[in-house]
């Protein structure tokens, strides 16, 4: 079982930073291009929100990405990511893309990322 994780959205300088907790380490490698990053060092005064919280005030969205394994297999999984990183994910600017980025779960390449499906809106009833 996967232990959870203290992660941090980064909005930048003199913005607030917001902190959730997530069971795994898809971000390493892309904080760049998401905007969230694993705490490496938590000190215990960070206000933890929960995802369903950041999601729900638009804080936070969710994309799904194509990706290929190993083996050559076309895969999807969700990433979160920082709304205002949205634009640039879907811009020219070749630097604030996920395509061609390896996506990573608990430290080990799963693939490389080649597309993203689109923006999934949270709905809550």
């Amino acid at each position: 079982m996967t232990l959870p994780v203290l992660h941090k959205a980064i909005f930048g300088a003199g913005a607030n930073d917001f902190y959730y907790i997530k069971t795994s380490d898809a971000y390493e490698g892309i904080k760049a291009q998401t905007g969230l990053e694993k705490v490496a060092d938590p000190k215990g005064t960070e206000e933890i929100i929960p995802v369903k919280e950041l999601l729900r005030t638009g804080i936070v969205w969710r994309i799904g990405i194509r990706y290929k394994d190993s083996s050559g297999k076309r895969k999807s999984s969700h990433l979160l990511i920082v709304k205002g990183k949205l634009a640039g994910l879907f811009g020219d600017n070749a630097a604030d893309q996920l395509e061609d980025k390896d996506y990573k779960l608990a430290g080990t390449v799963k693939g490389k990322i080649e597309a993203i499906s689109g923006r999934r809106k949270a709905t809550f009833f």
